[in-house]
């Protein structure tokens, strides 16, 4: 059983160790992490939401998941990248920038500089069936299309600035 902390708005925990099963409340939030990988061609990394999915399953997002009970944002973030596709980062190697709210989670996004053949991905049954390298260009059309997860749209909106210019597109 996975332990998550629930937190208010402002990111303050208001409750340790609830099962992430358990429904929220009104004002209550859980603490997502997300990974955004990009290379030296500016291509951006992409996995695919497993069909067996509850929550947009067969959508396209970056590598996220829940922070768990005792962990802080970068660890959350290095564990569920390399659960998800055997990709293994320090601390050192990640740039944070940016935070959202949208109900029910407050999220928080890093960015990766890496360079790797898309064939040394290990996909986590149940989480992840696919993964691939996108151009700006391509990652754009997904926006404005229907391909990714909701969640990274709406997260995305509070962030977007930052996210650009890590990725080589911003001023």
């Amino acid at each position: 059983m996975e332990l998550i902390d629930i937190y208010d708005k402002d990111g303050n925990i208001i409750e340790a160790a609830r099962p992430r099963e358990y429904p929220l409340k009104e004002g209550e939030y859980r603490l997502a992490v997300g990974m955004w990988v990009v290379n030296d061609n500016g291509e951006i990394f992409l996995t695919k939401r497993a069909p067996e999915k509850r929550y947009a399953p067969n959508k396209w997002e970056n590598p996220a998941g829940h922070v768990q009970t005792g962990e802080d944002c970068t660890a959350a973030i290095i564990r569920e990248l390399q659960e998800e596709t055997g990709l293994v980062v320090t601390p050192e190697q990640i740039t944070f920038f940016g935070a959202s709210c949208a109900a029910p989670y407050l999220g928080r996004d890093y960015g990766v500089r890496m360079n790797f053949d898309i064939s040394v991905i290990r996909l986590q049954p149940g989480e992840t069936c696919d993964a691939k390298w996108v151009s700006f260009e391509e990652f754009n059309e997904m926006l404005n299309g229907d391909a990714f997860a909701p969640s990274l749209k709406e997260h995305m909106e509070d962030y977007k600035e930052n996210f650009l210019k890590f990725i080589g597109q911003g001023e």
